[in-house]
């Protein structure tokens, strides 16, 4: 049966990936993206609509979805920020997130709800597991990002028990995208911006990257399966250390002590205007690597290329496109 789907955040990066995949799909009638800005290259299609809007007007969103009989609604939508308590970063990642639940919950035909969620929201702790399990808690702190990954998934385990049976709400906790649509402000892109790398002294740290290519399967994936609750991690097989990002990069790694590498990042942020804060250290010393598996029984999806492949598409792309494409996650 066709689908129309609605996707939040369309014009944002994971937006932007995803409405060209989905237009392609064969099972796809029909495609709507809300967002509060047009996305950048917009090109007028038969099957797809833009609606300009905050997804905190739940008035908005029902009456788009009743009026184009959306099945299957995928929430992308979030606001970076460079405190956790940032307030309207919170509004719109948090609370944003209850609005679309009651929305696609008051519109019966709503099948599913699938939400952009992020491995970053286990934290990065000493003694994490290897890989981490969906059953391992939630303990990020400390990076707005991931802090607010986890407290959309709090709220929304809150919320769950009084949402319709029939409505299906997925959370894919993606690794970081990499890929050559990379944007500007992304981690790959700082990071290569920057005279060297540093790592933390005696820790080799554990990160994973999820290709564009396989972050679009994912989602189709989610959407296709006939039943599909609660959290997966959407990851490839493998992890890399914080070295051989920096080989792929062609960065110079330099190890610090965890103390002065967080102090270092806390007043370059505060006082030299840096990107990047200070509770990213965690995710430089202990490893932050999922497990696929339960993905791989319950949809069929396992990811075409490794943390390392998708890391040097991402550089290729780079190295060729010098003016990287600027969107929010």
């Amino acid at each position: 049966m066709a689908k129309r789907v609605l996707i939040t955040g369309c014009s944002g990066y994971l937006g932007s990936l995803l409405v060209p995949r989905l237009l392609r799909h064969p099972l796809v009638a029909r495609v709507v993206g809300v967002d509060l800005r047009p996305p950048a290259r917009a090109r007028a299609h038969p099957k797809s609509r833009f609606v300009l809007a905050d997804i905190r007007d739940q008035y908005t969103l029902r009456s788009v979805l009743e009026e184009e009989g959306i099945d299957v609604v995928f929430h992308l939508a979030f606001l970076d920020a460079s405190r956790p308590d940032d307030v309207r970063a919170r509004e719109t990642n948090v609370n944003g997130t209850l609005v679309v639940l009651e929305a696609a919950h008051k519109c019966p035909r709503v099948q599913k709800l699938i939400i952009a969620g992020s491995t970053a929201a286990y934290g990065a702790c000493r003694g994490n597991p290897r890989p981490l399990p969906e059953s391992h808690p939630l303990r990020a702190s400390g990076w707005a990002f991931a802090e607010h990954k986890r407290r959309v998934e709090e709220e929304l385990a809150k919320a769950l028990p009084q949402i319709r049976r029939s409505l299906q709400v997925s959370v894919l906790r993606l690794c970081t995208v990499a890929g050559p649509s990379q944007r500007a402000g992304g981690p790959i892109s700082r990071l290569r911006a920057l005279p060297f790398a540093a790592s933390v002294l005696g820790r080799p740290g554990g990160l994973q990257f999820l290709s564009e290519a396989d972050a679009q399967e994912a989602f189709c994936r989610a959407m296709e399966a006939p039943e599909l609750r609660g959290p997966f991690n959407a990851v490839p097989d493998d992890g890399v250390s914080l070295a051989e990002v920096c080989r792929s990069l062609g960065k110079r790694r330099v190890p610090l002590p965890y103390s002065a590498l967080w102090l270092g990042l806390l007043l370059g942020r505060r006082f030299f205007g840096s990107s990047i804060p200070e509770g990213v250290t965690g995710y430089l010393a202990y490893p932050v690597v999922a497990s696929n598996r339960k993905l791989q029984e319950t949809a069929g999806f396992r990811c075409a290329q490794g943390s390392l492949e998708a890391l040097r598409g991402c550089v290729d792309g780079l190295k060729a496109t010098p003016t990287a494409r600027t969107s929010p996650s």
